[in-house]
């Protein structure tokens, strides 16, 4: 069970790990991986967890260690973060939930008034969202050819076909960044989406399984509008979040 997000889980949904349960329908069968590049956004440290009582699986992987184990001092700061649990659990995960919470919501009303739907999830770092209407063709082709222009505009962000997704025109965005970022996102989606590019397909009626957010009235279109640097109170207040 790959638990990667395990502790980035926000709103109502409670995370429950394949460790919690008392008992495994296939204990040797079944294998435990987490890092810390996704919940302590600690992608350069390279460290992870595997937990498993597979005693093939740890000869296997104990081979591996030789060459890329972790060193001394990377497993001293991660060891002392880890001890202060009251602070993880106090501190750390409260606002580091909370932060990725109010950037999904910002990074989905802003996609939402410049007519992008996309799925929106209870934990993770990214979203799911559907640029299908602004594809030429609805074929992998068109979706790379749209994803070369969006990096034109200097915006990095992941083509479907790039996660074998089945259907293309989908995209994987993060929102894991400053709100500042996240703004900046969506204004540079809706000048290239609607000022420099030829008018997109019009699709058909979406299968139900794709049903995704629709806008939220009560969000301004007015935020994509704005400059970044004149935003409202509310908006300056968030600026100021660094989501992890």
């Amino acid at each position: 069970m790959d638990e990667i997000y395990m502790l980035s889980v926000y709103g109502d949904t409670t995370f429950t790990s394949i460790l919690s349960l008392k008992s495994l329908p296939d204990p040797d069968r079944t294998h435990f991986m987490w890092g810390f590049s996704k919940d302590f956004g600690m992608c350069g440290i390279r460290v992870g967890v595997l937990y498993t009582r597979n005693h093939y699986i740890r000869k296997a992987v104990n081979q591996l260690v030789v060459f890329h184990g972790c060193s001394g001092p990377v497993q001293h700061v991660l060891q002392q973060i880890l001890k202060d649990r009251d602070w993880l659990d106090n501190v750390f995960f409260p606002i580091h939930k909370k932060r990725l919470k109010e950037a999904q919501n910002i990074l989905i009303d802003g996609l939402a008034n410049v007519g992008i739907p996309v799925f929106k999830s209870s934990g993770g770092l990214y979203v799911w969202a559907d640029f299908r209407k602004f594809l030429k063709t609805q074929t992998f082709e068109a979706e790379i050819d749209l994803w070369r222009k969006i990096l034109d505009e200097k915006l990095l962000i992941s083509p479907g076909k790039a996660f074998c997704c089945y259907e293309p025109g989908w995209f994987r965005i993060v929102f894991s960044d400053s709100v500042d970022k996240i703004i900046l996102c969506i204004q540079r989606l809706q000048q290239l989406l609607f000022d420099k590019m030829d008018e997109p397909v019009t699709l058909c009626s979406s299968p139900e399984r794709n049903t995704c957010i629709e806008p939220d009235d009560n969000v301004s279109a007015n935020v994509i509008n704005t400059p970044v640097d004149d935003m409202s109170e509310g908006y300056s207040q968030l600026k100021k979040i660094a989501v992890f």
